[in-house]
């Protein structure tokens, strides 16, 4: 079991690191092409982004484990919410919300959207027997696939008319070449596909040996590995005091990684992934819908009110994912 334990956190590792300097090798080819001031170059940025989910959902679904495929979605839009206490908590003095832009409530609207539409299924299929497809796929990320097309365009267009400072060129390495990037964005690619599969494989044998269920060990152990990425992105932006990208870019990996469901759909061969799923990942959504709630409360309300120099609604968030994280740890789910 050690063996697995090691390739597991060795798999995690890889990721953490690919992850993270794809992410920055996208930023860069979106913006010396000219496609990050276009809907085509947030597309590159927020899937490189999400690759890590991508492989690793995929992967999972492939070798038969929903339960870890449906798990990482849902853990790592948990984990990402969980970034902004962290963000206000190094940030420096004041409710972090208060200092970025309230267009977020937007991408926050959809994510909570589209979480809630995988939830509904969830529970309609373990309600009843209706399984309504099109193509072999089920109806469930079709309908979330859909809406996330509209509801990024509609994103897209609103940016478009209210266009605020950009913030995220200084975040990147300006020098280095067109190709470099592109050669480097490959590498992290591959890596990241290696690392994902073996990520999964490993996670799947942990569930059956240790007895710990499936739907946790993608939910906390899995997300946790493929969404740490997105921290590091976050703590970058902050360092910089580029708020909004630390924003947008949690909001952002939330409403791309409700679309990997329809990922995961593709690869599973067991009928619709949805219904495969356990019961216990509408608690995680329901957990993360709060979560968004909240986070759409502090962009809309701005409160100046702070705890220790951090705002309450974070302190809110932090609060409510621990005691999620406890519950699930504790019941098994």
């Amino acid at each position: 079991m050690s063996s697995l334990w090691l390739v597991f956190f060795l798999s995690a590792l890889a990721i953490i690191l690919a992850g993270t300097k794809l992410s920055d090798y996208g930023d860069i080819i979106a913006t010396k092409t000219g496609l990050g001031q276009a809907l085509v170059g947030s597309i590159l940025v927020a899937g490189a982004t999400s690759l890590p989910e991508v492989v690793t959902s995929g992967t999972a679904s492939a070798i038969g484990a929903p339960n870890i495929a449906v798990g990482n979605v849902f853990g790592s839009n948990t984990f990402n919410l969980a970034i902004l206490a962290i963000a206000d908590l190094i940030h420096g003095t004041g409710p972090f919300m208060l200092r970025v832009h309230s267009k977020h409530i937007l991408s926050a609207l959809l994510g909570i959207l589209l979480s809630a539409f995988a939830t509904l299924f969830i529970l309609v299929h373990y309600l009843s027997d209706l399984q309504v497809g099109l193509f072999g796929i089920g109806i469930g990320p079709i309908i979330i696939f859909i809406t996330y097309l509209i509801g990024a365009r509609l994103i897209f267009r609103y940016e478009s008319k209210n266009q605020i400072e950009d913030e995220e060129e200084e975040l990147l390495d300006l020098k280095m070449s067109l190709n470099k990037a592109i050669i480097g964005f490959a590498i992290s690619a591959v890596i990241i596909v290696i690392a994902g599969i073996k990520l999964s494989s490993s996670a799947d044998k942990l569930a059956t040996l240790t007895g710990l269920k499936a739907s946790f060990m993608g939910t906390i152990l899995v997300a946790a590995a493929t969404s740490l990425p997105e921290l590091v992105a976050t703590i970058s932006a902050i360092r910089i005091n580029a708020y909004d990208i630390a924003v947008g870019n949690v909001f952002g990996s939330n409403i791309f990684n409700m679309v990997i469901i329809l990922a995961a759909e593709l690869f599973y061969r067991g009928g619709p992934v949805l219904a495969a799923a356990s019961l216990s990942h509408a608690f995680t959504a329901v957990l993360g819908l709060i979560l968004s709630g909240i986070a759409v409360i502090g962009l809309f309300y701005r409160s100046e009110k702070t705890f220790l120099t951090i705002g309450w609604d974070t302190i809110s968030i932090a609060t409510i994912y621990l005691f999620g994280a406890y519950v699930m740890f504790r019941l098994g789910i």
